[in-house]
């Protein structure tokens, strides 16, 4: 059988980006000192873009929190990796764009073939840019199941990663210790076996945890103030980010397509960053309307709103929200709260949903009114709790401990009996 050459036309319908499309999410998911950097780079290179001096006159609060040291967003940790390794441009890109697909916990919970049906982007690209992504630290990111959270862990910890794919496929072996079993089906050495069951219970449940992702913003871009009538307003912080606009030309003017190229980029730069100080007031409202006993009531307690229900009020895709989180906050009463805080996960509480920010501060509670010779283990907070109607794992209860710098009750007692122990009328050193 003769192979004959054939040319057809199909049409075909998919969903694609657009170069503003691209720059308004770019834009959206920096943090505010990234931003500010960006319009000076954008600034440098480009003659039609305009930045216009603060109009807001910069308090000393203000300068303090502009110069004093922030950790890296996990977004920007990861950029930077990415950057570093020695793969095609376009698998870079591939994963740079994946990083803001992330949840927040690090999971990728998209799969790649709806994320290339919704961007236009091939499948194979972004599985490349995957493969980057998931050698970056920390160990798991992008993962998309726990067992390939599991599996990752074990393969950046030297197992090899067929058998750390085997491994995570017989967790329950590993729990009841069928030794003889987990060889068999394994195809391992004993003494490999022992050492991935040895790594197991050191591994976390997800990439990425609350305590990672506690990110140190130095300047806000919202502000919360209560009104003289008991309200709440929300407003733009202006001298947060450098005012900018196009040069008001004709775009027909121009003589050269680069020149032409460039006004276009700088009404792209402008435009994107009006949409993104929308959506930021747009997420401020919304905080101020769902966490208004928050900032009325002395910033005791925060109502549980996850961000699956912020985003569907919204109207925004979660990723989206995401994005516009990341690296940002909101100044109330003098205070610096990342937005962040306000999107938690709700758990089972006396009364209903309570947020884990609730629980934080019931625990430190707890600790502050224990006894100096016997402070509380943290079984015994989860029993305490769960009386109180709070039904949470003890490990749970060690990590909000962590997550607010409270040293184990072994610590606790150690630290109170020196503290005891000192002789009166002695400085301490701090």
């Amino acid at each position: 059988m003769a192979l004959k050459t054939q040319i057809g036309a199909r049409q075909r319908q998919r969903l694609a980006l657009s170069p503003h499309m691209r720059q308004s999410i770019g834009i959206l998911q920096l943090s505010t000192q990234a931003l500010s950097e960006a319009i000076a780079q954008e600034a440098d290179e480009n003659p039609f873009l305009i930045v216009a001096p603060a109009r807001d006159k910069a308090s000393a609060y203000d300068v303090a929190l502009a110069t004093v040291a922030a950790r890296e967003s996990l977004s920007e940790r990861l950029a930077a990796q990415v950057a570093m390794q020695k793969v095609a441009p376009v698998t870079k890109a591939a994963a740079q764009f994946l990083i803001g697909e992330l949840r927040e916990d690090g999971y990728l919970d998209e799969p790649l073939d709806a994320i290339a049906g919704r961007t236009g982007l091939p499948e194979g690209v972004l599985a490349d840019g995957l493969a980057a992504l998931q050698c970056c630290e920390p160990a798991g990111i992008a993962a998309r199941s726990l067992g390939e959270c599991l599996a990752l862990q074990l393969v950046d910890a030297g197992v090899g990663r067929d058998l750390a794919d085997a491994a995570v496929r017989h967790l329950e072996d590993f729990a009841q210790g069928r030794w003889e079993r987990l060889v068999e089906r394994l195809g391992a050495d004993p003494s490999a076996v022992e050492r991935v069951a040895a790594l197991l219970p050191r591994l976390r449940s997800s990439p990425v945890s609350d305590e990672d992702e506690w990110v140190q913003v130095t300047t806000p871009e919202l502000l919360i103030e209560q009104t003289p009538q008991g309200g709440l307003d929300v407003s733009l912080l202006q001298s947060a980010v450098p005012g900018i606009s196009a040069m008001d030309v004709g775009r027909d003017t121009l003589a050269t397509a680069e020149l032409r190229d460039m006004f276009d980029r700088a009404q792209r730069f402008t435009t994107g960053l009006a949409a993104r100080a929308e959506t930021l007031m747009r997420i401020g409202l919304y905080i101020a309307t769902e966490q208004a006993q928050f900032f009325l009531g002395g910033h005791s307690s925060i109502a549980p709103v996850t961000r699956a229900d912020a985003a569907s009020a919204l109207a925004m895709h979660p990723s989206t929200l995401g994005r516009a989180l990341a690296g940002k906050a909101v100044l109330a009463d003098k205070r610096l709260y990342p937005l962040s805080l306000f999107f938690t996960r709700a758990l089972p509480g006396p009364d209903g949903a309570i947020s884990p920010f609730d629980i934080q501060r019931r625990i430190r509670e707890m600790i502050g009114v224990e006894a100096a010779e016997a402070p509380l283990a943290d079984e015994e907070i989860r029993t305490q709790l769960y009386k109180e109607g709070v039904d949470i794992a003890r490990r749970t209860v060690a990590k909000y401990r962590k997550c607010m710098r409270i040293p184990s009750s072994f610590g606790r007692r150690h630290r109170k009996g020196s503290e005891q122990d000192q002789p009166r009328g002695t400085l301490k050193a701090k």
